[in-house]
């Protein structure tokens, strides 16, 4: 599984990919397509597409029928005039496990094979059941010069064996599999280079994705459940307060392991934006400034259907190998 963690390096930034890419995030109710073409300063949405999906294809941001989710690819297809660029699909985040993990100074090549012989140290299944990335990320820690700090994302294999020969069957060309918290964290930073430290919001109907990045590294991901399927519990106050607790738990959490860090940005995206309850909650509780993400605004493209949210994940996935 290809999954990137930062927009520079082995994992797909600059490789200036020629031709379009496209992105299909699978979301709880739909899966979403943004097909991009350009790089920095050009890029073009070239098509956009939502299809429905069976309800129960995914719960609680975690994929439990594949076959429903190949079916909404299939109906896809037609939809968008058949597929003729490569494809990234996001796998839902909660079948990923993101954690970092330390070694002494070596190549990535030697990480990857320190990691196989001690996964279980870190991870709940064996190496030989899991399909799993490595990406070296940079941390806010004086005394890392002399590791290998890597961000190791991981899920059981057999899910991406399933979604692959799926798409296989439906001629979908798929270039890479990635976990939809991190195509979401792409598109929330944008194609600039970034500094400093700064949390990420993507707020789902049935999960809350929290994640802490450092310049163009995403260096913690937090996932949670919170049943907002229902508009009156995401605009009442006893409806959010759960995702309040669990930012102001996250920032104390990230001030502990990395003394001296001081974030004081969180962009915030997915169902919610600033103008909700929860957009002036979390300004108002967290001493951070909240900025509502409008991922066309950042990456300075224009969408075929407006400016429509949901497709932050679909751009982000799209976006990975134009820049």
């Amino acid at each position: 599984m290809s999954a990137m963690f930062s927009k520079k390096g082995s994992s797909g930034k600059g490789k200036g990919g020629k031709g379009n890419f496209a992105g299909v995030a699978l979301h709880g109710d739909s899966i979403r397509y943004v097909e991009l073409s350009g790089g920095r300063g050009s890029l073009r949405v070239i098509k956009q597409e939502i299809i429905p999906i069976a309800q129960g294809a995914i719960v609680k941001d975690s994929l439990v029928n594949v076959d429903a989710v190949i079916t909404a690819i299939e109906s896809l297809k037609p939809a968008i005039g058949g597929f003729h660029c490569p494809v990234a699909l996001g796998i839902p985040s909660r079948d990923v496990i993101l954690r970092l993990v330390e070694y002494p100074r070596m190549p990535i090549e030697d990480v990857k094979d320190a990691l196989q012989y001690e996964f279980d140290k870190y991870f709940p299944y064996p190496y030989q059941e899991a399909a799993a990335d490595v990406s070296e990320v940079e941390v806010p820690n004086p005394e890392a010069a002399d590791k290998s700090t890597v961000l190791v994302a991981t899920c059981r294999q057999r899910i991406v064996n399933d979604i692959m020969r799926g798409a296989s069957r439906v001629g979908m060309p798929l270039d890479t599999v990635e976990p939809m918290n991190v195509a979401f964290f792409r598109a929330a930073i944008g194609p600039d280079i970034r500094t400093g430290s700064y949390f990420v919001v993507f707020v789902e109907p049935e999960s809350t994705q929290i994640m802490l990045g450092y310049k163009d590294n995403g260096i913690l991901f937090r996932s949670t459940t919170v049943d907002l399927t229902s508009r009156e519990v995401r605009e009442s106050d006893d409806g959010i307060m759960p995702i309040l607790r669990d930012v102001q738990n996250t920032i104390i959490f990230a001030g502990n392991q990395y003394r001296g860090l001081t974030p004081n940005q969180l962009i915030l995206g997915g169902i919610v934006g600033k103008e909700s309850r929860l957009g002036s909650l979390l300004e108002t509780t967290v001493s951070l400034s909240v900025n509502s993400l409008n991922v066309w605004d950042i990456w300075r493209a224009s969408s075929p259907m407006g400016n429509v949210g949901g497709f932050e994940a679909a751009f982000g996935l799209a976006a990975r190998n134009l820049l």
